[in-house]
């Protein structure tokens, strides 16, 4: 099966126009092992293929954001998977859901956002949150990102 090719603003569109790359948007409400792979795996293979993607980190996914904080568990139903996954990334096999992101953010396209509602509620200041985080937001200003993005996911 052929691999999929990136689609670039240098395609062109009906008209000569050329056509907006491809985004995704997830929101992050977990700050779960389990929860944070998979959404910092589609929005950095996202952002490799040339799309723009986007994470906007709330409730208690705003966690994994902070200065000094390792996420370490896994969601209850999980549990049973958990020691096997915690070795893995232990044995330096797998990358960090950290270190995955850092590569995702080299390409230019992958943007972090921190909810300020949130950020107000559990009484998190800007200085708390790691250098990950592009910019703090409300959520009408990313709903008004995401309504535009091919794809729309939310993780919790």
């Amino acid at each position: 099966m052929a691999e999929p090719q990136p689609r670039g603003e240098d395609e062109p569109r009906r008209g000569g126009e050329p056509k907006p790359p491809n985004r995704i948007s997830i929101i992050v409400a977990s700050d779960k092992l389990d929860k944070l792979f998979p959404a910092v795996t589609l929005a950095s293979t996202a952002a490799v293929m040339g799309w723009e993607a986007e994470l906007f980190f709330t409730m208690w996914g705003l966690s994994a954001l902070r200065r000094g904080y390792e996420a370490s568990e896994v969601s209850s139903d999980y549990k049973i998977h958990e020691a096997s996954l915690l070795r893995t990334l232990a044995s330096g096999s797998m990358p960090g859901w950290r270190e995955m992101l850092a590569e995702g953010r080299k390409m230019g396209r992958l943007r972090v956002y921190a909810c300020s509602t949130t950020m107000g509620m559990l009484g998190i200041g800007a200085e708390d949150l790691s250098e990950m985080v592009d910019d703090v937001v409300g959520a009408a200003y990313f709903l008004d990102r995401a309504k535009d993005s091919d794809i729309n996911l939310f993780i919790s």
